[in-house]
């Protein structure tokens, strides 16, 4: 069984979230007023445009960020798992959130207001260096991905993609595969392709040997290959050195 409100103190996921370096009172602190739900799979825990209310901490499960492109296409700026925090790039209820966060699957999540997440951050300089931390590590996420939209392939996209899922999920060969919820038109959406492509790339690499899945279960990834795929330069970029 669940846990009925874990405490922060004690709790594993906090060494892979902002709160890895905050005192033992700062984290009591946030366990007295934080509440520990269940979200379901598909539920919106922020939309785009809404004002901040909460912020929300990922104990399990997967995430997804999306914006609304051009002609209402949605794309998924990023996946984020156990540890990710949410929410806390606005500072006050009168910030517009930037991005709508969906549950890619059933998640686990510990909810704060945003008004007692500052104000437990205005009396800590540890929380406070690890939020703009975490603001420029996203801010460079961003860089990097608006980059390769313009500047990879989509085979070279799709290689990124499942190794970021593969991280995602702890993938470990022989050990632990992957049982993911995101669809084929997901991984369209985070590479800024279209899901029969998705298809059609995933196929290739299945017969090459580079992954091994069957529907949305993936058994293997050859990490390596797909690293060297993900990272290669163009023969266009090249010549143009």
């Amino acid at each position: 069984m669940s846990k009925v409100n874990p405490k922060c103190v004690s709790c594993r996921i906090k060494n892979c979230s902002i709160l890895r370096n905050s005192p033992n009172d700062v984290l009591e602190e946030i366990s007295r007023k934080k509440t520990y739900l269940p979200i379901r799979k598909g539920e919106k825990l922020l939309s785009e445009d809404d004002k901040a209310r909460d912020i929300f901490f990922i104990h399990s499960g997967v995430a997804k960020f999306e914006v609304n492109g051009k002609s209402d296409r949605t794309l998924i700026m990023k996946l984020a798992g156990k540890g990710a925090v949410l929410g806390h790039r606005s500072s006050s209820r009168n910030d517009s959130l930037p991005q709508t966060v969906v549950a890619v699957e059933n998640l686990k999540v510990c909810k704060l207001s945003i008004e007692d997440f500052r104000s437990i951050a205005g009396k800590s300089p540890n929380l406070q260096s690890e939020i703009t931390d975490s603001y420029l590590q996203e801010m460079r996420e961003m860089e990097l991905r608006a980059l390769e939209l313009v500047h990879k392939s989509v085979r070279q996209r799709i290689a990124g993609i499942l190794i970021e899922i593969a991280a995602l999920y702890q993938y470990a060969p022989g050990i632990k595969t992957v049982r993911t919820s995101l669809s084929r038109q997901d991984l369209a959406a985070l590479a800024g392709t279209t899901k029969e492509q998705v298809s059609t790339i995933l196929a290739e690499f299945q017969n090459q040997k580079l992954v091994k899945y069957q529907a949305k279960h993936f058994k293997y990834f050859n990490l390596a290959e797909l690293r060297k795929i993900a990272e290669m330069v163009s023969l266009n970029q090249n010549s143009q050195d």
